[in-house]
């Protein structure tokens, strides 16, 4: 058996593989897919490409001018059943995915537009073991099987028809494909038994094709225990128990470690480097690296109070709070050098093989009294230890922008998870807000809400964020792991499902286009530079992901290799004998 550490807040809400917007997080990603295998799987190791090893399909072949993608799914893989998994299953799930999303964008957690998939797809055939997308529009291929097939720790999953095609009172229903009213009904089955932690060992999730099979789940805690698959068909295939507990707290799960009681395990590089020595000491591994994607803190582009909405939605000010944030002091100081700085979405490490240097740099680099000059110059009334406030309002060259009455604070909200959760998070939110405070007269309460809040509830973007719009100016939740190919698609556009202070730009949006339909190396770095310069978010230090692994577990490079991207594929691990 091996065990693994979670962490409270932070755990699976969710086992339908459409994962809807409330439940989507990296854990709930990692939970669904050790049992349900997404047809692309990735990343490679740490590095942004799909792991054909571990995936359902062989790659995808483009033609028709980048209109058509057929895919050829390995076969001999079966369901858990004995089914065969098969070009329907894939198309299963998409006429689930587009009934659900029609019914509400909410409904999918990698809803990024209209005009995407599953929308992008104007028919699908398919044939035994070859399944063929019709699209609407030529793509790029590269962002549409990494961002759109495979996707981060997720994407297409083949789904078995033949026992999931009933509705709530057990009906089958046989013409999901041709009537979307059947097609919502079985979504809404799976949706219903798949959100409600009591109902993820009701017998229809027993029905698996990935190398684990759910044993028991904990309703209280969220801890569960694994067994293997037996009909899981790629290699290798596991032969261990495994079983993930939930702790209340990063100092309790190290204790759990020094205890030898747990095998995989995380630090938090806040305060817990110091324990590295002697977890060495007792037959642990340590390692880290830094993450595909960014880190920091979502604005709320519609919180009202003090007019937040409209102070934050002038550039200038985004400007203002990036040249506010000393990320190398943040690096050395709270992540004691396990982090990398960044200024925008694509950090310098690890390197990505579609984003020139050059675009990766920030063109607001820590400079405070540049930052009070800028606060000047737009007409506000600096008190550096006090309150700032507007002096000349209007939308002026030199006034404070549209919409800022006279005498407006710069004053907002900041929730972040508890320190026990993330003492890094909490750090260097409270470094922002001293210099802010101290150089610029900028007012930050702090908030502590939950990992699962401030995904589901802080999320403009779902029907439940609506009543706690107000309640939040800056959502430090952690961040984003980006898809492979670096767009912000889904994350930055208007209608984003992971775009969660409704940030919305016309010329964003015209630039994420044109990165997701051209080839054109280009087109993603003219993007990218963008957003380092209008600054959507306020990034912070991308953080290495510190792994401890107990020397009794074994397993592939490219498992290890994962961790680091949040990433945890138990079938790729094994007992050392």
């Amino acid at each position: 058996m091996i065990t693994v550490g979670q962490i409270t807040g932070a755990t699976p809400n969710g086992i339908n593989p459409i994962i809807a917007g409330a439940q989507c997080s990296t854990v709930t990603f990692n939970f669904v897919t050790s049992m349900y295998m997404p047809l692309y799987y990735g990343p490679n190791g740490a590095h942004p490409a799909v792991n054909y090893s571990q995936s359902l399909a062989k790659a995808p072949i483009y033609s028709n001018g980048d209109k058509t993608v057929t895919i050829h799914i390995q076969p001999g893989l079966k369901w858990s059943n004995g089914a065969p998994i098969d070009g329907e299953d894939v198309a299963f799930y998409y006429y689930l995915l587009k009934a659900a999303t029609n019914a509400s964008p909410a409904n999918w957690c990698q809803y990024a537009s209209p005009t995407e998939f599953p929308y992008n797809v104007k028919s699908v055939s398919y044939h035994a073991y070859t399944v063929v997308f019709h699209l609407t529009h030529a793509v790029n291929p590269n962002w549409f099987t990494y961002n759109q097939l495979q996707d981060t720790n997720g994407g297409v999953y083949p789904l078995p028809v033949n026992s999931w095609d009933v509705n709530s009172s057990g009906q089958k229903l046989t013409n999901w494909a041709t009537d979307p009213a059947s097609a919502l009904a079985i979504w809404n089955n799976l949706n219903t038994l798949g959100t409600t932690l009591s109902d993820f060992m009701n017998p229809i999730w027993k029905v698996v094709d990935g190398p684990y099979k759910l044993q028991s789940f904990n309703t209280v805690n969220s801890s569960f225990v694994m067994v293997p698959n037996p009909s899981y068909g790629l290699k290798p295939k596991p032969t261990y128990k495994l079983m993930v507990n939930s702790y209340t707290s990063t100092t309790a799960e190290l204790n759990a470690l020094k205890a030898g009681s747990l095998d995989i395990g995380g630090l938090d590089a806040g305060t817990q480097l110091g324990a590295i020595p002697t977890l060495e000491r007792d037959g642990y591994s340590i390692y880290g690296g830094p993450g595909w994607g960014w880190f920091g803190g979502f604005y709320n582009f519609k919180d009202a109070t003090n007019h937040f909405d409209k102070v934050i939605g002038q550039s200038y000010m985004r400007g203002v709070f990036a040249q506010l944030t000393n990320e190398k002091a943040i690096a050395a100081d709270i992540y004691h050098g396990w982090a990398v700085p960044t200024g925008g979405p694509v950090a310098p490490y690890p390197v990505s093989p579609y984003v020139p240097s050059v675009a990766t740099k920030s063109p607001w680099p820590y400079n405070p009294a540049a930052a009070v000059a800028t606060l000047k110059a737009h007409g506000w009334h600096v008190v550096p230890g006090g309150q700032t406030t507007c002096a000349k309002p209007g939308a002026g060259p030199h006034q404070c922008g549209a919409g800022i009455p006279k005498g407006t604070p710069i004053k907002f909200v900041w929730a972040n998870q508890p320190y026990s959760a993330s003492s890094t998070g909490v750090l260097e939110s409270e470094v922002f807000s001293s210099e802010a405070k101290k150089a610029a007269g900028i007012d930050v309460t702090f908030a502590t809400k939950s990992f699962t809040i401030l995904t589901s509830d802080y999320n403009n973007q779902v029907p439940a964020g609506k009543q706690y719009v107000n309640d939040w100016g800056v959502n430090n939740y952690g961040g984003i792991f980006v898809d492979y190919y670096p767009t912000q698609d889904g994350v930055m556009n208007t209608t984003g499902a992971l775009n969660v202070g409704y940030y919305n730009s016309p010329t964003a949006n015209l630039l994420m286009d044109h990165s997701i339909s051209s080839p054109s190396a280009k087109a993603i770095a003219n993007e990218v530079s963008f957003f380092a310069k209008q600054q959507p978010v306020l990034y912070f230090p991308v953080p290495d992901q510190i792994s401890v692994i107990s020397k009794k577990v074994g397993g592939m490079t490219n498992a290890f290799l994962q961790l680091t991207q949040g990433q945890f594929d138990p079938g790729e691990f094994w007992v050392n004998k």
